[in-house]
């Protein structure tokens, strides 16, 4: 559960401490809001406890309004790829309808990740929309619903989407590994406890 500790303001720029309570221990989260030209820039923080040792992802996730069906992005792709199944997905410009970058596996899972994203613009047939630029290549996935909606599910004909995007900016990723059939995550693509840094602008269009 998340606790806002201190929130404060300064000229140009709000800084809000958080707190995520688990039973392995406390994750402390640092967001600074400053404002830019047609949007904002967020820089983040995360500390990690050594007992959460193995996490799925550590970033930033928001959701938009409906109607940006089209996802423009600059990195890895166009197909999905995670940081220990990239190799297989050229960096480049890249355009694929929201809806056809979620990839339907046998259960409801998390999917649709593309790897190595500089930057990117979810957009509206009158080109209304919005982008974001990372600080550095990151790991993103765009898609029409939350986690809980698909852990809920048994059957993709279960699943209902959202109509609005589902967008997460992560500053680490864990890798996927093969453990369903083989040996589980390399080491070097865990996310590791400590402190991770990331920070992206978003601007609309």
């Amino acid at each position: 559960m998340r606790k806002v500790v201190d929130v404060r303001q300064a000229a140009w720029s709000v800084t809000v401490h958080a707190e995520y309570a688990s039973d392995a221990g406390v994750v402390r989260h640092t967001q600074v809001f400053t404002p830019v030209e047609d949007g904002i820039h967020v820089e983040e923080s995360a500390e990690l406890p050594d007992a959460l040792a193995d996490v799925a992802r550590v970033g930033s996730v928001f959701e938009t309004v409906a109607g940006l069906d089209l996802m423009e992005w600059y990195g890895q792709g166009h197909w999905e790829s995670y940081p220990d199944r990239a190799f297989g997905a050229p960096v480049g410009h890249h355009s694929v309808p929201v809806d056809e970058l979620f990839t339907p596996y046998l259960r409801p899972q998390e999917s649709g990740g593309r790897h190595g994203v500089r930057h990117l613009t979810l957009s509206a047939p009158d080109a209304t929309g919005l982008t974001v630029v990372l600080d550095e290549p990151r790991q993103v996935c765009v898609t029409r619903y939350r986690a809980e909606d698909l852990t809920a599910v048994g059957h993709h004909d279960e699943v209902v989407p959202r109509a609005g995007c589902v967008v997460h900016l992560d500053a680490a990723h864990r890798g996927l590994g093969t453990a369903s059939c083989g040996p589980d995550t390399s080491p070097s693509y865990l996310v590791p406890p400590g402190v991770h840094r990331w920070s992206w602008t978003l601007r609309t269009l």
